[in-house]
């Protein structure tokens, strides 16, 4: 269970979207994620969800070394960057419109000798999940992929796919809309009785604890 504080300031308005640049420091690196909301829009800005999935991967709470790790709808790569700086072995993912402009972050973004351990490539949920093994991650991270209801069924059908009795999934999320709820919801009935080991979703609200079947899913809040 994590809870991750996170004060909003005007410096997180809209407004931070159209910089071209978006500066942390995480693992003691300096990383600069390239933003371009004009040509991508939400796909080419760095969301608060990434910033405390990140920040939530730094405080160690997950064993990153050596782990093999996939991060979903990656956009900028922020996740999967600072994965990979942590020491676990990323495939940073997001459709095919986005690969390019995901693969000049990361690459902008990773010393050399870490560069192999990071490798972008194409996901369109529900669709070329055949180019993936079943259960290939111990990890399985998403930041804010929880806002679109017609994508849904597609992402839970991935994360079955990719996930198995040893898996570890991270969500974050802001939960905005009942949809959103709705999809929590569907949470629960897909991986009711499945046995992964872990399953945290950090989003906004109150911290507390719930059981699905035999597996117990951690809800942990960050502040906005």
């Amino acid at each position: 269970m994590a809870l991750v504080p996170y004060t909003e300031t005007a410096e997180m308005g809209l407004q931070r979207f159209h910089k071209p640049l978006a500066t942390f420091s995480f693992a003691n690196h300096t990383i600069q994620i390239r933003q371009d909301w004009k040509q991508l829009g939400v796909a080419a800005v760095v969301w608060d969800a990434a910033v405390v999935l990140a920040t939530y991967l730094e405080m160690g709470t997950v064993e990153l070394r050596g782990c093999s790790a996939v991060e979903l709808g990656a956009g900028t790569g922020l996740v999967g960057i600072v994965a990979a700086l942590l020491g676990a072995h990323v495939t940073i993912t997001d459709r095919k419109v986005a690969l390019e402009f995901l693969k000049s972050n990361v690459q902008a973004n990773l010393p050399p000798h870490i560069q192999p351990k990071a490798v972008v490539k194409e996901l369109t949920w529900g669709q070329n999940l055949g180019s993936f093994s079943p259960g290939e991650f111990d990890l399985i991270l998403g930041a804010d992929i929880i806002y679109l209801e017609e994508t849904f069924t597609d992402l839970l059908q991935t994360l079955e796919h990719l996930c198995s009795n040893h898996s570890v999934v991270l969500l974050a999320c802001r939960i905005r809309y009942e949809r959103d709820y709705n999809f929590l919801a569907m949470l629960e009935r897909q991986f009711t009785g499945m046995s992964l080991q872990q399953f945290y979703i950090i989003h906004n609200g109150n911290v507390k604890t719930c059981q699905f079947g035999n597996q117990h899913f951690f809800i942990a809040p960050y502040l906005l």
